[in-house]
């Protein structure tokens, strides 16, 4: 539907074409069947995401070359990426979540998207870093992961029996194994293994492995699947806070920053409060900041000084 002559991510190895492809809309049906067949069966089904899911955000992908990209049309124009809002597949990913459908979400994007519609953080690996998690700085290329995320999507890999692979190009990332493991072990013939679903509109060097591949938009293809399994999607999960709250938060993390489901603790988010980054292994451990301010979207500005360097994050 859509012609390239460039290649989708050449600089990381992938030298497919970045021509884009849609399926009519009776093989789209059936393909969407088998899916929610797949769904249903799952006991560990994970979304593996890339930057095409939150391209109808407004926030711009890698991969797409087409200058007629079926992409391009009703994508609102965003002042800051920071000011993105989810789309209709993050939104309905966070209701597979709430029915028991989705028990565990990859993310390679670092947009927030997913929390905002309301996914919990503790099910959610922001493998290549956040823009609104200062302890969890966006990985550069040639950087390495973080060990406690690495170390997580490595257990969860062995555990996965479906993964929805989601508008990623799998360009050769470290986290494609979220995507590969389970498509060679259904080859494989390992019981209880259904494979890899990928939902792309350009080709990926994974196609012939996928246990189901669709051509379509992924907001096409999400309001199908929540439509078959009927989710009620007139529910809102976004997070609330109360004004009443005062920048002021309970969290379950004791005295020394560390996550204890068993202690309580203050943080304070109002504009001149210190604050540390605890968390072990994180590029930026130990460094110290200060809340500078809250946006108009309600996010919290902090500056931290990164061995010698000024760094704003949200």
């Amino acid at each position: 539907v859509a012609a390239s002559d460039e290649a989708s991510r050449p600089n990381h190895g992938n030298h497919i074409k970045a021509n884009e492809y849609m399926d009519d809309r009776y093989v789209l049906e059936q393909k969407v069947d088998l899916i929610v067949e797949l769904i249903k069966q799952a006991k560990c089904c994970t979304a593996y995401t890339g930057a095409g899911l939150s391209r109808a955000a407004g926030i711009a992908d890698y991969a797409t070359r087409a200058k007629n990209s079926v992409t391009a049309t009703g994508v609102p124009k965003l002042r800051s990426n920071l000011d993105a809002q989810p789309t209709v597949s993050h939104k309905i990913l966070t209701a597979m979540e709430k029915e028991g459908y989705l028990h565990h979400y990859v993310q390679q994007n670092h947009d927030g998207l997913p929390q905002k519609a309301g996914y919990p953080q503790s099910k959610l690996n922001e493998i290549h870093g956040a823009w609104f998690d200062p302890s969890n700085p966006v990985v550069k290329f040639s950087g390495n992961l973080r060990d406690d995320l690495f170390n997580w999507m490595y257990d969860m890999e062995a555990k996965i029996d479906l993964c929805l692979c989601l508008g990623t190009s799998l360009s050769g990332m470290n986290a494609d194994r979220v995507a590969k493991t389970p498509a060679k072990r259904m080859i494989r013939g390992d019981a209880g293994i259904l494979g890899t679903v990928i939902i792309n509109l350009q080709q990926t060097p994974l196609d012939k492995k996928s246990a189901v591949r669709v051509w379509a938009k992924l907001d096409d293809v999400f309001s199908m699947i929540a439509s078959k399994l009927a989710l009620d999607m007139t529910k809102d999960y976004a997070p609330k806070l109360s004004s009443r709250m005062k920048n002021k938060y309970e969290v379950p993390y004791n005295r020394n920053g560390v996550l204890d489901t068993t202690s309580k603790m203050i943080l304070n988010m109002n504009s001149g409060e210190e604050i540390r980054i605890c968390v072990p292994g994180a590029s930026n451990e130990d460094c110290r900041g200060v809340v500078k301010r809250k946006d108009a979207e309600g996010n919290y500005v902090v500056v931290i000084d990164e061995e010698g360097e000024t760094k704003h994050r949200v």
